[in-house]
């Protein structure tokens, strides 16, 4: 059985899918007519006009191999087992230039991605990595992981976030959700492995009182069991217990560069509906939101107390009203809404009055310090006596969790720093992950410049004598906790301003 390939043009795809669909999935025309105008066209409309297709097939997709011979090859239907790859290119190619070593540079600098289409009709989009830069609009930002495939047997590598539709049989939004999570960290990080379908289902089955297939899906209590079996330290917050700081929590951990699975819902407002969708970046800040920004109530009685006390302000980075980028597995990749409104391309009135109800953070299991109670340590910190903070003065917060290796890595070529101080940090031993508070204004944050930071042990649950604390420093002065006294040691040195940590997300 030979592989057959097609290039074509955005203006030409239509034709060559609809006729390939009708051919490979033994479906009458009319269907495939609609599957491409339902399920295809809605992806390529946000697709940059000059984008090239290369289409392969017969195609075996391992994810989709998995699904079809742990369930579909035991029904009595005749159901396809081959799939149909496109791929993604910003020039136009020639089948000439996958066979001249010479070209392979440039198509690999053109490369923007991948879509299989399985044979689970109508739900044809299968396993996908798609480059926000295949896109019209890509101004946001987002965790990203490199992913390896072929084109024409050459090797190609895309940046992007996995995304596939919902089968509605062996993988609904839930599996679909915890499949996107593993394959990202997989693609990052050595401790992770990817998960196939049967996968997720076998470990849930350990929790389960009833079958697993045809999925009915799962609450966020088994998506949390599932993570924490594929090696997650995972953590749940529900907006009923967290209230008006639901939101900021969940901004915190997308500025860490965490993505998060988020269970939204319409059911406590009269509804049916209960959806599980990543999420996985944001939209950049503009002066106007920093400047539309205004201090939100703390509950926390302490810091109230101490805020009123000295007359400080703190303005956080997380209260910022944005848009933030949605792995929707109804739609195509990198939905943008606002968190008030998370379904908010949704046209159907059915989803109407949706919330995120719950999220669920995919944390490394030695982390003990989450971004509650590090939120408040820093804030705290900030307001007592040791940084001489004046009176009156308006705070600007930007809090994140990052792993200590890359923010060495990010102090060791930024200038910015003063030397001491840089060198200092640099020079101190750390845990393998760490949260960082940045100190700024509204007038240095729209440079994205700050003049203090705070970083504590992301490992150190133990909050007193200093414990989690490793290194802190506003204007003049900055101070770490001596291993041998365990007291602070402060030492006199100005700051000045240097460049805020931007590596989490990335930009395009």
């Amino acid at each position: 059985m030979s592989i057959t390939t097609i290039i074509c043009t955005l203006p030409e795809i239509r034709h060559q899918l609809i006729q390939l669909i009708q051919d490979e999935f033994s479906v009458p025309q009319q269907i495939s007519e609609k599957i491409y105008e339902k399920r295809l066209d809605p992806h390529f409309r946000r697709f940059k006009p000059n984008i090239c297709f290369v289409i392969e097939y017969p195609y075996v997709d391992r994810v989709y191999r998995d699904s079809y011979y742990s369930y579909f090859s035991s029904k009595l239907g005749d159901y396809k087992k081959d799939c149909i790859r496109l791929s993604f290119f910003s020039e136009e190619v020639t089948i000439d230039k996958f066979r001249d070593q010479a070209q392979f540079s440039e198509l690999r600098d053109w490369y923007l991605g991948f879509m299989i289409l399985r044979p689970t009709v109508p739900n044809v989009v299968g396993r996908s990595v798609i480059s926000p830069l295949a896109l019209t609009q890509h101004d946001f930002l987002c965790v990203t992981g490199k992913f390896q495939t072929t084109v024409c047997s050459v090797k190609f590598e895309v940046s992007g976030f996995p995304h596939s539709s919902q089968d509605t049989e062996t993988i609904t939004c839930a599996e679909t959700s915890i499949w996107a999570v593993m394959e990202y960290f997989a693609s990052k990080y050595p401790e992770y492995k990817p998960v196939l379908p049967s996968a997720i289902i076998s470990t849930l089955k350990n929790c389960s009182n009833f079958r697993q297939i045809p999925s009915e899906g799962l609450n966020i209590d088994q998506m949390g069991y599932a993570l924490r079996e594929f090696g997650f330290g995972t953590k749940i917050y529900s907006k009923t217990k967290f209230g008006d700081r639901f939101e900021n929590l969940l901004s915190s951990y997308i500025e860490s560069g965490l993505p998060l699975i988020a269970a939204i819902s319409n059911v406590h407002n009269g509804g049916t509906v209960g959806h599980v969708v990543p999420v996985v970046g944001h939209n950049g800040s503009t002066n106007a939101d920093i400047d539309q920004l205004q201090e939100k109530n703390e509950h926390d009685a302490k810091i109230a107390s101490l805020l009123k006390q000295r007359k400080i302000v703190i303005i956080d980075n997380d209260d910022i009203e944005r848009d933030f980028v949605l792995v929707d597995d109804n739609h195509p990749v990198y939905q943008l809404a606002l968190l008030k409104r998370p379904v908010q391309y949704y046209q159907n009135s059915v989803w109407a009055g949706c919330e995120i109800v719950h999220f669920l953070v995919p944390l490394y299991p030695k982390i003990y310090l989450d971004a509650f109670v590090a939120k408040k340590y820093i804030k705290t910190f900030l307001l007592e006596n040791q940084l001489n903070i004046p009176e009156g003065t308006e705070l600007f917060c930007r809090i994140f969790l990052t792993s200590s290796r890359s923010y060495k890595d990010f102090l060791s070529h930024d200038q910015s720093f003063n030397p001491d101080f840089r060198d200092f940090i640099l020079d101190t031993s750390m845990p393998k992950f760490i949260w960082v508070g940045e100190i700024s204004s509204r007038t240095l944050i729209k440079r994205k410049k700050a003049n203090g930071l705070i970083i504590i042990d992301a490992t150190e649950p133990k909050l007193t004598n200093f414990n989690a604390l490793i290194v802190s420093g506003y204007n003049d002065c900055f101070y770490y906790r001596d291993e041998g006294s365990k007291e602070l040691v402060k030492n006199s040195l100005s700051l000045g301003e240097f460049n805020i940590y931007t590596n989490n997300l990335r930009s395009f």
